[in-house]
């Protein structure tokens, strides 16, 4: 599978057109981060949005590039009521969706008024079009956080 490498500078562009586009359209009472692809965008976003609260849900799916589990798994769950609150979920990539649907579902369960989901990007198949994302792609994203250290050599 073709891979795209995106930059720090890249990321804090796309979280900041979200940003603008939730200002216009939904302003979130909290922000759900769906661990561990999530966290850096939501708490970025949270920053820009003027310190919005943020919670985190884990949820284990994919191995490698092309393997995953059957079903996505929650391994740390939310914790607390959500009742009436205005939640966005943030992730950083929609790609079968089947992760997105099970974060949904638990925060739906907890009691969120309203649910609308963020991704920096979103893959054409995918079963869940995010409300808010910034691009479409077919290749493999690898993002900053998951590329291997710089090793310094004195």
């Amino acid at each position: 599978m073709d891979k795209v490498y995106l930059t720090w500078w890249q990321i804090d562009r796309a979280v900041f057109a979200l940003a603008e586009e939730m200002r216009k359209k939904f302003m979130p009472d909290l922000i759900v981060g769906v661990a561990r692809g999530g966290l850096i965008p939501a708490v970025r976003l949270s920053h820009i949005l003027g310190d919005v609260d943020v919670k985190v849900i884990a949820v284990k799916f994919y191995k490698d590039i092309e393997e995953h589990m059957e079903k996505p798994v929650v391994t740390i769950p939310l914790h607390g009521s959500l009742d009436g609150k205005r939640v966005v979920i943030v992730d950083d990539v929609s790609d079968t969706g089947k992760t997105l649907e099970v974060v949904i579902e638990e925060v739906k369960k907890l009691g969120a008024k309203e649910v609308k989901v963020a991704c920096l990007s979103m893959k054409p198949w995918t079963k869940i079009v995010p409300d808010f994302y910034v691009f479409r792609t077919d290749k493999w994203i690898v993002f900053p956080w998951e590329e291997f250290p710089v090793v310094v050599r004195e």
